[in-house]
């Protein structure tokens, strides 16, 4: 019997009044790999997006030796109004990475953008599900 997805993990990650792209190392995965059943991004500023000013929050798959750039997962946009205080649940996209894998936390702006502080919250488990 495997317990496998049995034993959940969140990492927390803080982006400080962000003024500019950035990526952030999140977590590396155990030996086994990893799977992600959920992430969040909660900023704690109201901030109405539109086509030309709008920011996007997304995790990557890093790889073993951090440099990788898969997309994993995403909230944000020109179409995405962020409330204070408030989650938003980011679309995940590919959930599993291989063991020893670093997953990172990017954020990108386009426009004039002021989030102010914005926590990623991501849920995972050791392994496959």
């Amino acid at each position: 019997m495997s317990i496998s997805g049995y034993n959940t993990h969140i990492t927390t990650i803080v982006f400080p009044d962000q003024a500019g792209a950035d990526v952030i190392p999140g977590f590396r995965a155990p030996a086994v790999g990893a799977t992600i059943l959920r992430a969040v991004v909660i900023p704690d500023t109201t901030f109405d997006a539109d086509g030309s000013n709008h920011y996007t929050v997304s995790l990557i798959d890093g790889g073993a030796d951090g440099t990788g750039t898969t997309a994993m997962a995403s909230a944000g946009g020109a179409s995405v109004d962020w409330t204070a205080d408030t989650e938003k649940e980011m679309t995940v996209t590919n959930d599993s990475v291989d063991g020893d894998d670093w997953i990172h936390v990017s954020y990108a702006e386009t426009g004039t953008v002021a989030p102010g502080n914005i926590t990623v919250c991501i849920e995972w488990t050791a392994g496959g599900t």
